[in-house]
């Protein structure tokens, strides 16, 4: 339960339940739900992924889809909610590594450096809100060395990432098989 304004960070593995978690923490006391997604639809698994997340949420909570810049969807909500919902932080992330052709990789310290930048106005902006909020990313770090430079530069990018917004956070919870581990 949220007791006042505050950032709740909630990270996991694939499966882990953090979406859950979260929409069951964002419903708990009455208030305006908006969730914002950052997912795309890129093949039938993905459609199916989100079509359970649609499932799953209160026909009451507005929804907004935004791939590529939550700070234009945050201008929206003004007024209108009292819990944000941010799922996800790495697919947001992933949607602005995946502006790069593949085939031209060219993401660097400065391409890095820009994203986090814009995390930090994320930060800046929920920190000015008038709604709590939460916000699920992915513990992507804690397994193999991805084999490519791209998937390197998703782990680093997410890693310092959620850094970032942990470091906000007023609360941080880690999502292991279903269960939450309050670690901030």
């Amino acid at each position: 339960m949220m007791s006042h304004k505050e950032l709740i960070l909630i990270l996991g593995g694939s499966r882990s339940g953090k979406s859950e978690f979260a929409e069951q923490l964002a419903g708990v006391d009455g208030d305006q739900v908006c969730y914002l997604a950052t997912g795309v639809v890129t093949d039938l698994e993905m459609k199916k992924r989100v079509e359970q997340h649609q499932k799953r949420r209160s026909p009451h909570w507005g929804t907004i889809e935004e791939p590529l810049n939550p700070l234009k969807a945050l201008e929206t909500l003004k007024g209108f909610c009292g819990i944000l919902l941010m799922d996800s932080l790495s697919g947001w992330l992933a949607n602005l590594l995946y502006q790069y052709p593949w085939g031209t990789f060219p993401w660097g310290d400065q391409e890095e450096a820009k994203a986090l930048a814009e995390v930090e106005s994320l930060l800046k902006s929920l920190g000015q809100a008038t709604y709590s909020s939460l916000i699920v990313g992915d513990e992507v770090g804690m397994g193999l060395v991805p084999p490519s430079p791209e998937g390197r530069a998703f782990r680093d990018l997410n890693g310092k990432a959620n850094q970032l917004v942990a470091a906000a956070a007023d609360q941080v919870y880690f999502i292991i098989a279903g269960q939450p581990l309050k670690i901030k």
